[in-house]
């Protein structure tokens, strides 16, 4: 009787736990909450604001595009060298027929905005009949390597210079923080001409331009990519010995106000190492850095374009200024849109991001 009874004992503890699934209602109590909270809330409060910027900046971009001066009827037919003798107006008249330039502006207004909620941006004109969509999509690529990369090294390397500039004093320090705060007072266009000019002066040759040397086929190549990051370095130091310095100027400014908080003099006292106390500062002082994301990305989305056409980069930024001189329509729109939604998709993740950094948007009281 004892062997069954203890049997019966080790059979009861050998089940499996009873796994408690969660119900219908729990779930949906659990969604509730979640849809209901305050950082929900924050963010559906910057969706709708950017979906409202965006068409704004669709339709602005509609009316500067409208009002610019010049045909782009007369620049096609310009360029298509046509036959002597033939009935140039006759010709003019059906083009604007067939790209639907003949219609009222209220009109072609409807028509831009259902072919933008549809992704269709319609034929290039100059590199017809090539969709305008297809030919964004083979330059933002470039675009991107571009002002991405600048973007978070030079966030990390500039707080950490301004980080060590406030704390750790020294004529290195501060010499590397001036220097770089002085370029970031710099034109990058400019800067961009002089290390062209450099260049030139230095290696007696003409500097790396464009996407690849003269002759090379992209393809899944070491050599290729070698070659491409040749052509990628000028344009990319350019933009980040302007930037580093921005990020740097704000670090160093929080830094230093951090440096006289409570918590740091406790620690001071307590016998904590320097590198320690410029850590816990670099905590507090890197939350208004990441608020400037917003500005210093569009910024950086801006000042590439103009860069793409110093170096001749393939980005949308030499796509666009070709397409502004050919009276491209289809592909001015259409490099303004994907420029607009870019930024704004960037500034609407940045804020998704802060609010998992500062606990107090999470919480509702920031």
């Amino acid at each position: 009787m004892k062997q069954n009874s203890d049997s019966q004992v080790n059979g009861e503890n050998s089940r499996p736990p009873t796994v408690i699934r969660p119900s219908f209602s729990h779930l949906l109590s659990r969604m509730k909450r979640l849809l209901l909270s305050s950082y929900a809330k924050f963010v559906a409060r910057k969706a709708a604001f950017y979906l409202v910027v965006i068409f704004f900046s669709v339709t602005l971009v509609f009316v500067v595009i409208e009002s610019m001066p010049g045909d782009p009827v007369a620049v096609m037919i310009a360029s298509g060298n046509p036959p002597p003798g033939a009935d140039l107006d006759a010709l003019a008249d059906i083009m604007r027929e067939y790209f639907g330039l003949d219609k009222p502006i209220q009109e072609r207004f409807v028509i831009y905005l259902m072919n933008f909620f549809s992704g269709n941006l319609g034929q290039s004109y100059h590199f017809y009949p090539v969709f305008a969509s297809t030919i964004i999509l083979y330059y933002l690529p470039y675009t991107l390597s571009l002002a991405i990369p600048v973007l978070f090294v030079s966030f990390v390397v500039g707080n950490w210079i301004g980080a060590r500039a406030a704390y750790l004093k020294g004529r290195l320090n501060e010499t590397s923080y001036f220097a770089l705060v002085f370029c970031n007072q710099l034109p990058p266009f400019w800067l961009g001409l002089v290390i062209i000019f450099l260049y030139v002066v230095l290696f007696r040759s003409i500097p790396p331009i464009g996407a690849a040397t003269q002759g090379v086929i992209p393809s899944l190549s070491v050599s290729y990519f070698y070659d491409l990051l040749a052509h990628w370095i000028l344009p990319f130091l350019t933009l980040l010995v302007v930037y580093v310095g921005a990020w740097a100027t704000g670090m160093r400014s929080m830094v230093t106000h951090e440096k006289d908080s409570g918590y740091v003099r406790y620690g001071e006292q307590l016998g904590f190492k320097k590198g320690k106390l410029m850590s816990y500062t670099q905590r507090n002082a890197i939350l208004p850095q990441f608020t400037g994301l917003n500005m210093v990305f569009s910024g950086i989305i801006g000042q590439t374009l103009v860069i793409e056409i110093v170096f001749g980069w393939p980005g949308l930024g030499l796509l666009l200024y070709n397409a502004v001189f050919n009276y491209d329509y289809p592909l001015i729109f259409g490099c303004f849109l994907v420029i607009i939604i870019i930024i704004v998709v960037g500034n609407f993740l940045i804020d998704i991001l802060y609010g998992f950094i500062d606990p107090r948007i999470r919480t509702g009281h920031g």
